[in-house]
Parts: structure tokens; sequence; C-alpha cells
């Protein structure tokens, strides 16, 4: 991903439910870029970018470390070509390349299509679970 794609990326989050101007985009993506074990990777068909995924690196006390997918989505119009597996491969050849030995992912409830998807390209489920977060006061 390069500066250049950020109307394009931000644009995408809207289509994954995360409404994003390129303005509130780019400081997020300076802040991935500068922390170390992110990447990102975007997908462009007929010169146009199509789709976007972020992988992170996750380290546990009580398990293995892992790749999180942190976000991938590809635009509605060119789901079915083969771009999200695409993406899910880049994942998963520079996980490899960083010495991981899993990947997860979590995806909505609501979104039966990916969840179909994921297990057709070989990712199992292996939970469900309830997201908890809380909101921390800024300080001033």
């Amino acid at each position: 991903m390069t500066d250049a794609d950020i109307a394009a990326v931000a644009k995408l989050c809207g289509d994954l439910d995360y409404p994003t101007t390129p303005e509130q985009l780019m400081p997020r993506y300076a802040a991935v870029r500068a922390f170390p074990g992110n990447e990102i990777w975007v997908a462009e068909w007929n010169g146009q970018v199509v789709g976007w995924a972020h992988g992170h690196g996750g380290h546990l006390l009580e398990g293995s470390s892992y790749v999180e997918i942190g976000g991938i989505v590809v635009d509605p119009a060119s789901r079915g070509l083969g771009i999200g597996r695409l993406l899910l491969r880049a994942c998963e050849q520079w996980a490899h390349e960083q010495g991981y030995a899993r990947i997860r992912l979590r995806s909505g409830i609501q979104r039966v299509a990916a969840h179909d998807f994921y297990r057709r390209i070989g990712y199992q489920q292996k939970n469900t679970s309830i997201t908890f977060a809380l909101d921390l006061p800024r300080g001033e």
C-alpha cells in the first residue's frame, strides 16, 4: 500500500461497514506502518484498487504466536474473482516468512458469505466469542 491508495482504501473501509474518510485513514495508515510486525496488501484490477488486507503479529503467554488478519475487504463488484483468496495467500506467505505457524481472523456473525468463503479456502472455525470494548478517555 502507498499513500496513493489512501482514497480507494478508505472507500473500501466503508464497504466493510467502517465508514472512513481519507483524512481519517492517513494517520492510521502512518501508525500501522510505523509499528513493526504489520503488513498491508492492496489488490488491483484493471488499474483500480479493489481490495486490501492487513496482517499483524500477535503474541500470547498462553499460546503460540500468530498473525491476525486485522481486516480484509474486496469491493462488492469484484467479489468472486479470486481477489480475497490472493490477499489471504499473500498474508499467509508473509506470516510463514516471519516464522509464524498460524493465522487467525475474526468475522462478524452477520458475515455469513465471508464465513463460507473462509471455510472454502481452508480456514476452520475455532470458537464463537463476544467482543467487549472500553473507550478510554482522551488525555488533554
